[in-house]
C-alpha cells in the first residue's frame, strides 16, 4: 500500500511540474516584442513666395510683381519634436540642423515607429546653444556667417540669415536696376521662435526612413516691414534685433513655415 501511495504522489508531482511548465512556457510565447524604430528626415524647400530659390542671385518675381534675388539664405532648426495623434510629443534629441539653401535633405534621426499629426521646432538654438563655442571640428555651429562677429562668443549665434536684393517700390514695378539690397540677420535668446505646423498625418514605419516635406518661405520675413525704409533692409547687429523692424521680422518668422502641397 505504501508502495502504491509513493507511485502516487510521484505522478502527480510529475503532472504539476509538466503542467507549470506548460504555462510557463505559454506566457512566455504571448510576449509581445517591441516594435523597431524608423528614421525621421527633413526635405526643406528654400521659397520666395510661390518661387523655389534653385540659383543665388537670380531674379524671381513674386506674386505681387516684386522682384527679389536671394544671395544668401541660412538657418537654424532645433529642439525638433514629432506630434502623436494624441497630442503628445517625441523628441527628436540632441538635433541641430543648419538649413542652407542649396541642400534640401536632412536625417534627423531614430524614432519610435508609429503615427504622427504634425512636427514642432525652434528657428534658432536654445540658450545652453546659443552661448556654447563651437568645436572646430563641428561643421553645423564652426559657421562664421551665422556669427554675429568674428567669433560665435559672446554674441551668440545668428538663428536667421538672408541677404539679396528686393524691389522697395510701393507699386512693385521698379527694375531690376532699382533693385535695393538687403541683410537680415535674426539671432538672440528673445528672437527664438517655437512653430508647430498644422496637422497632417505621416507614419514613421519600422526601419524605414519617412521624409517630411516642407517649404520655406523667406518672403515672408518681409510682411508688415516698410520696404522704403532702407533702414528696415538691414540688421546685423545685435542692438539691431531689439528694434521695432527686429520685433517684426521675429514675429513673421513663424509664418514662413507650410507643407509641401
Amino acid at each position: 500500500m505504501k508502495k502504491h501511495i509513493s507511485i502516487l504522489i510521484i505522478s502527480l508531482t510529475a503532472i504539476s511540474m509538466l503542467t507549470f511548465n506548460s504555462c510557463k512556457k505559454k506566457e512566455d510565447d504571448t510576449t509581445v516584442a517591441t516594435p523597431a524604430n524608423g528614421t525621421i528626415a527633413f526635405h526643406l524647400h528654400t521659397m520666395v513666395d510661390t518661387a523655389e530659390v534653385d540659383v543665388l542671385d537670380s531674379v524671381y518675381v513674386m506674386s505681387n510683381h516684386r522682384k527679389i534675388s536671394v544671395h544668401f539664405a541660412q538657418m537654424y532648426l532645433s529642439k525638433i519634436q514629432l506630434i502623436k495623434l494624441d497630442g503628445s510629443a517625441v523628441d527628436v534629441p540632441g538635433v541641430i540642423v543648419l538649413k542652407k539653401q542649396q541642400i534640401e535633405p536632412y536625417i534627423l534621426g531614430s524614432v519610435p515607429s508609429g503615427n504622427y499629426q504634425s512636427v514642432r521646432f525652434n528657428v534658432g538654438l536654445t540658450p545652453t546653444e546659443n552661448a556654447s563655442t563651437p568645436l572646430a571640428s563641428d561643421s553645423t555651429l564652426n559657421t562664421p556667417p551665422m556669427w554675429f562677429g568674428a567669433t560665435a562668443q559672446p554674441s551668440g549665434y545668428v538663428f536667421v540669415n538672408f541677404q539679396g536684393k528686393i524691389d522697395t517700390t510701393t507699386a512693385c514695378n521698379g527694375t531690376v536696376a532699382q533693385m535695393q539690397p538687403f541683410s537680415i540677420k535674426i539671432g538672440t535668446n528673445t528672437n527664438l521662435v517655437n512653430t508647430q505646423l498644422n496637422n497632417k498625418n505621416f507614419t514613421v514605419s519600422p526601419n524605414q526612413t519617412q521624409y517630411v516635406h516642407l517649404m520655406i518661405d523667406y518672403n515672408m520675413l518681409f510682411m508688415g516691414v516698410n520696404l522704403n525704409n532702407s533702414s528696415n533692409l538691414t540688421m546685423n547687429t545685435v542692438a539691431a534685433n531689439s528694434t521695432a523692424s527686429g520685433l517684426q521680422y521675429k514675429y513673421n518668422i513663424s509664418m514662413m513655415f507650410m507643407y509641401e502641397q
